[in-house]
């Protein structure tokens, strides 16, 4: 019970995070520039920590990651590293995560939090992020789920173009 209260808690405390991260007036404006493409799985480069919870469960510490994310938005594409925490049924391939993420490329980069679920392996997820270098003073949401475990994931979500460099 004690494992379901902390996921509960984290949860809650990253959907509020996530929720601050969001201008309301740039929303407000309507002026968004929409993306869609894939990420794809290239390396682990940290395993973190796993620690058993009992009946099967597990919380992930640490767990880092490299992706490749191609979209159709040259501002959304780049190296996108990925450090994962989870509190995961291994059983089922069920459970909730948050992850923080960074997202790299020549002009610029993304560094936000991704909160989610898992459901029979497959993720499905958002993130809130905010630019730095060319982008800096943009912020981004992501929408990433994957069609199979194996699959790259299907990444959408839109760029709230604040006037960022004007």
């Amino acid at each position: 019970m004690k494992a379901k209260t902390k996921a509960l808690t984290v949860l809650v405390l990253t959907v509020a995070l996530l929720a601050a991260f969001i201008p309301v007036t740039g929303l407000a404006k309507g002026n968004k520039t929409y993306f869609s493409g894939t990420e794809c799985f290239v390396e682990t480069l940290d395993l973190g920590t796993m620690t058993e919870l009992g009946n099967g469960a597990v919380h992930i510490a640490g767990l880092q990651q490299l992706y490749e994310d191609v979209t159709d938005d040259p501002r959304t594409t780049g190296d996108s590293t990925v450090v994962i925490n989870a509190i995961l049924d291994l059983n089922t391939g069920t459970g909730l995560f948050w992850a923080p993420f960074e997202i790299a490329n020549a002009q610029g980069g993304w560094s936000g939090m991704a909160t989610g679920r898992i459901d029979n392996w497959m993720h499905s997820m958002h993130g809130v992020a905010h630019g730095s270098g060319a982008y800096e003073g943009l912020v981004g949401y992501w929408t990433f789920s994957q069609a199979d475990p194996d699959a790259c994931f299907d990444v959408s979500g839109y760029i709230v173009e604040t006037g960022a460099g004007e």
